[in-house]
């Protein structure tokens, strides 16, 4: 089986191009935003010219996606182009919290790629269905596999943006991506895969499986857990990582300097973690986007995905997480990467008191 962990947008968008210009006969996307720019088009002309050629390719589109699409960046979604009153309530609630200073038009702009993906007749779209399926994945062939946080979509829009950070890994092994299709389905398979394992939240089916394997990584560290996350807020996680870290375990967390949602929620719970530990747990703020969902623990097991560290990504949303463990070249190439990032990070931990709204934070903490 081959593994490889894809480091930022570049490396993602890179791999997910080149496997759908080698696949032949299906393609399978499950995505949660999928933006009007510069990479949704590329993404979607690929898919257009792999269908003319053959390929039969589905793809499964959360219409909730949507409210991020139509508020951020340049405002334009690739798929849900009509405004609808539950949705607009959305964007403008995030709007009033979040973006207020973008000032491009919220006006969707007719695409027709969008249309000829709609009448193709190798192509099956579902998007119109508010899922609230978070989790982002891509199989090719049922021989490749690529999952993680990356969204469809530019990733530094501007100068002013910033830069991104986040994860996607890919898997090449039919067996592997046979396991995955029955463990997403809920068929028990006999057969299991050595040093992978996929967990799932799936609303429908009321199951959450990420949460507890959250908790028993960190419980269960015996010596080092690093952590890259966007949104934090679960109090049970919260809880784990300060104990983890009182009971002698080296803890660092990288995340936004100025993150794009829940900033205050975010800067109260490293407040919390900073002073329950004593300082203990290393908390630094990067310059970039942090958008990843990644953890370390002792240098030898890797789970990371879609599932963010707070409420919704524990226990509302679907989501896809999966644990790799001993593998050799993936833990290599994210140290490599982790140290250069760490050299544009700042250290806060010994900062008892960090700069945030407690009003805003408490909404945060009862909306996430």
């Amino acid at each position: 089986m081959k593994k490889e962990l894809l480091i930022n947008e570049t490396e993602s968008f890179s791999e997910i191009i080149k496997q759908i210009n080698n696949a032949e006969e299906s393609i399978y996307i499950c995505m949660y935003i999928w933006r009007d720019d510069n990479i949704g088009n590329l993404i979607a002309e690929e898919l257009i010219k792999a269908a003319d050629r053959g390929v039969e390719v589905k793809i499964l589109k959360d219409k909730v996606g949507a409210v991020f699409e139509r508020i951020e960046q340049q405002k334009q979604s690739f798929f849900h182009k009509d405004s609808e009153v539950g949705l607009t309530i959305k964007e403008w609630v995030l709007s009033l919290l979040y973006y207020r200073d973008n000032d491009c038009s919220k006006k969707q702009c007719r695409n027709e790629r969008l249309n000829r993906m709609l009448n193709h007749d190798n192509i099956t779209i579902k998007s119109d269905e508010e899922r609230n399926d978070h989790s982002k994945f891509y199989i090719f062939d049922d021989e490749v596999l690529i999952l993680g946080g990356i969204n469809i979509g530019d990733k530094t829009v501007d100068e002013t943006s910033g830069k991104y950070a986040d994860y996607m890994i890919k898997f090449a092994d039919s067996k592997l991506v046979s396991y995955f299709w029955n463990r997403l389905s809920g068929k028990k398979d006999k057969i299991s895969c050595q040093d992978v394992e996929f967990y799932f939240n799936i609303r429908e089916r009321d199951l959450f499986e990420i949460k507890p394997k959250v908790l028993e990584l960190l419980r269960n560290a015996k010596y080092r857990i690093d952590i890259e996350m966007a949104y934090f807020g679960d109090p049970d996680i919260t809880e784990e990582i300060i104990l983890a870290a009182n009971r002698g375990v080296n803890v660092t967390i990288i995340t936004s300097k100025e993150a794009n949602v829940q900033h205050s929620l975010n800067q109260r719970i490293l407040e919390k973690i900073i002073e329950e530990s004593n300082s203990k747990v290393k908390v630094y703020l990067s310059d970039r986007m942090i958008h990843s969902k990644f953890v370390c623990i002792d240098r030898s097991k890797f789970f990371l995905g879609s599932a963010n560290f707070h409420k919704l990504g524990m226990d509302k949303l679907s989501e896809l997480n999966v644990l790799v463990e001993n593998e050799v070249g993936i833990g290599d190439k994210w140290s490599r990467w982790r140290e250069k990032h760490l050299q544009e990070c700042r250290l806060i931990s010994e900062e008892k008191k960090l700069d945030y709204n407690s009003l805003i934070a408490l909404t945060e903490a009862v909306l996430c």
